[in-house]
C-alpha cells in the first residue's frame, strides 16, 4: 500500500475507533441506568378489614350507635376513595356499657401528594376545636409487638358534643409524629425503591363531660390492646409497625 493510500484510511480508521468508542460509552450510560434506576416495590393485596376485624372479641361486640363519626377526610369524606383503599367504621360496648368508636382507614401507598390525613386536621376541618393534645407511648409486649406504638391523644369539641380521641399513624415501619415526618419517612423509603403503606387506627368516645376524658382514653387505650390481641400475628402487623 502507497504512503498516500495509508495517509487517506488513518482518518478513517481514527473516525471508527472513536466511534467505537462512543458506542461502548452509550451502552455502559444505558446500562447503569438501568441498573441505578430504582425498582418501587409496594403491597400488592389489600386487606379486608371488615372481614379481619372481629365484631365481637374479649368483652367486646359491636353495637348500633346514635353518634355519626368524625369523617376520615377533611371535606367530609368525598376523598375516601382517593385517599384510601379500606375503610372500616364501628362502634363496640364492653360489659360495663362503655363505648368506643373505632376507625380504620387503610391505604396500600403512601405519597407525597396522597396521604393519610391526621385526625386533629380532620376534626378542625369539620367544625370541632382541638382543647388538648397529648402523646403517649404504650407497649404492646402482651400481643407480641416490642416496639412502642406512638399514640397521639385529643380532646376536641364543636357545638354539639365533646370527643376523647386516641389514634396512631403506621406507614411502613413507623409512626411519623406529625405531617413533616411523615414526608420525610416517604421520601427516604422512596428513594430506596419502597412505596409504603399505612393505617390509620383511631378510637373515639362522646363524652358528657371534659374532665371525663382522663378514664376515655384508658378505656381507649385497654380496647385497642383487646383488637389487637383478638387478631392473629400475622394480621396484628397491619395495624402496628413490626418489632
Amino acid at each position: 500500500m502507497s504512503t498516500a493510500t495509508s495517509n487517506a484510511l488513518a482518518p478513517l480508521n481514527l473516525s471508527w475507533n472513536k466511534s467505537l468508542v462512543v458506542c461502548a460509552f452509550l451502552l455502559l450510560s444505558a446500562l447503569c441506568a438501568l441498573l441505578l434506576t430504582p425498582r418501587y416495590y409496594s403491597v400488592t393485596t389489600v386487606p379486608d378489614l371488615a372481614k379481619m376485624v372481629p365484631t365481637k372479641f374479649k368483652n367486646w361486640k359491636e353495637v348500633a350507635s346514635p353518634y355519626n363519626q368524625v369523617g376520615l377526610t377533611t371535606d367530609k369524606n368525598s376523598l375516601v376513595n382517593q385517599l384510601y383503599d379500606g375503610v372500616l367504621m364501628r362502634t363496640y360496648v364492653n360489659d360495663k356499657g362503655n363505648q368506643v368508636m373505632l376507625a380504620l382507614a387503610y391505604a396500600r401507598e403512601q405519597k407525597q401528594d396522597i396521604k393519610i390525613h391526621r385526625p386533629e386536621v380532620c376534626y378542625v376541618a369539620q367544625g370541632f376545636e382541638m382543647l388538648q393534645q397529648t402523646k403517649n407511648n404504650i407497649s404492646m409486649q402482651q400481643n407480641q409487638i416490642t416496639k412502642p406504638v406512638a399514640m397521639n391523644r385529643l380532646l376536641m369539641r364543636n357545638q354539639n358534643r365533646a370527643e376523647a380521641v386516641s389514634y396512631w399513624i403506621r406507614i411502613g415501619d413507623a409512626y411519623p409524629g406529625d405531617g413533616m415526618a411523615a414526608r420525610m419517612k416517604i421520601l427516604r423509603e422512596g428513594l430506596h425503591g419502597k412505596v409504603l403503606d399505612g393505617i390509620l387506627v383511631r378510637a373515639s368516645t362522646v363524652l358528657d363531660e371534659e374532665s371525663e376524658s382522663s378514664s376515655a382514653y384508658q378505656i381507649q387505650e385497654e380496647f385497642l390492646k383487646d383488637l389487637l390481641n383478638s387478631l392473629p400475628a400475622n394480621q396484628q402487623s397491619l395495624l402496628v409497625a413490626k418489632s
